[in-house]
């Protein structure tokens, strides 16, 4: 699989060493909002179909972080979680990041009790704090999308978004009723924009007025910007939520 995020390489990592048994973990900040892949020992008394970590580990390997997601394989079945894991995730209230090692792929699922972190000075997580969750928690935190099961680990090729993923994005888009606005329409405060690298959307961001736009970039906090000439020139398309 091309294209892995640093926290895909470290979960595949692990996951191909413990191929008997599903391995997981912890995914955070730390005191200085580094990101950290954090292995946990699973001690799941049916280790090959399911995980558990205990009580205790979680304690001290989660001293000093900020806990964003825990992390899991599958050994027998595909990355989609499995309604324990859905139950698992509410009860943990965290989102689950599951890789599969028997066809290689990644799912992220976020369970209907996320608690929607600050969308000011957010540090970029690949795909758990990214650009696409961000817009998506924009939304959510003003009450104009519903709660919607995706997988939100999106994959890229290069800098764009993979065939794939834009599939995975066009349902998020209809499924919430977002319409695409015509070029000569002024944009509005919150419509949501797709910028383009090459001719292919590779970013989100949400229009906030004043020639500004909110959004998540890698390697930055979340933040507002200018809608720069070359930003503006980027602009692949524009989605009103009705």
């Amino acid at each position: 699989m091309s294209d892995l995020n640093f926290i895909q390489k470290l979960i595949k990592t692990h996951a191909e060493h413990e191929t008997k048994n599903e391995c997981c973990g912890l995914i955070g900040l730390n005191a200085f909002q580094e990101l950290q892949v954090i292995p946990c020992e699973n001690t799941h008394f049916d280790k090959e179909n399911f995980f558990e970590i205990s009580p205790k580990s979680y304690v001290e390997k989660s001293k000093g972080l900020q806990v964003c997601s825990i992390y899991h394989s599958h050994i027998i079945s595909s990355s989609n979680p499995s309604e324990y894991d859905k139950i698992s995730s509410e009860n943990w209230c965290l989102p689950f990041y599951i890789y599969s090692l028997k066809d290689k792929s990644f799912y992220l699922h976020f369970p209907k009790n996320y608690k929607i972190p600050s969308l000011e000075d957010r540090t970029y997580i690949p795909d758990v704090q990214n650009c696409f969750r961000f817009v998506v928690d924009y939304y959510f935190s003003k009450g104009y999308i519903k709660y919607f099961d995706l997988n939100f680990a999106l994959m890229k090729s290069g800098q764009a978004y993979s065939k794939k993923t834009i599939e995975i994005i066009k349902t998020f888009v209809k499924a919430n009723g977002f319409k695409k606005i015509n070029e000569k329409e002024e944009i509005k405060e919150h419509d949501l924009i797709l910028f383009e690298i090459d001719g292919l959307f590779s970013h989100f961001g949400v229009f906030c007025g004043n020639d500004e736009i909110w959004h998540h970039e890698g390697n930055f906090l979340s933040r507002k910007s200018h809608v720069s000439e070359e930003l503006n020139d980027r602009i692949h398309s524009v989605y009103r939520v009705i």
